[in-house]
């Protein structure tokens, strides 16, 4: 009977000990007009036929889960076609619950990757819209603004270069912060790669 008890004991601390290991994303759409599309989980590098999942849609919502004792940044995505309406939206399968809305603005949250990985996302497109604004109004305006436009544009991208070099010290040695690191390294200071790289 003790060897019972002690075999189920051991059993249920494995079972617990995988479930810890696990991600869950639970997706919602706002309507269930997507009803019978899938869902697709494609891993950011390296995709394969074997290593892409996929789940049906059903009343608006799909639900992912698997190991994730090596964390990863992933891609949720829909057919081409619906890519118009719906956002990609990058993840990683991090312990935990994901919280995940498709949408034409698409968010992630519930685990501290998935929250960081959120407020880069963020500013990257404040940045993007940031950028995108400053190089209109410097190719429309006349050479006395122009200079001082261009003057701005450099105080903006050492501000974002900043915010990503201080993202990646913050995040160090996990999967977003290698991502991040990969995507926005190329603007950094000779110092601060080196800094990083000693971390």
């Amino acid at each position: 009977m003790q060897k019972f008890f002690c075999f189920f004991a051991f059993i249920l601390m494995l079972s617990c000990s995988s479930i810890e290991n696990n991600y869950v994303i639970e997706g919602q759409l706002t309507d269930k007009s997507y009803d019978g599309e899938y869902m697709y989980l494609v891993p950011i590098e390296g995709a394969t036929a074997e290593t892409v999942d996929s789940v049906l849609i059903m009343d608006g919502a799909f639900r992912f889960e698997g190991d994730a004792s090596e964390s990863g940044i992933h891609i949720l995505r829909t057919r081409p076609l619906l890519r118009l309406e719906l956002q990609e939206l990058l993840v990683v399968t991090e312990p935990g619950q994901i919280d995940v809305v498709i949408d034409s603005i698409s968010v992630a949250k519930g685990t501290p990757q998935n929250d960081a990985l959120q407020k880069w996302k963020e500013r990257k497109k404040n940045a993007d819209f940031t950028y995108a604004y400053l190089n209109q109004q410097i190719s429309e305006a006349d050479e006395s603004k122009k200079a001082k436009l261009k003057l701005l544009q450099v105080k903006f991208d050492k501000e974002y270069s900043d915010f990503n070099y201080n993202f990646v010290k913050e995040n160090k040695n996990t999967a977003v912060g290698k991502f991040v690191y990969k995507m926005t390294g190329f603007s950094f200071t000779p110092e601060q790669k080196k800094e990083i790289d000693s971390l």
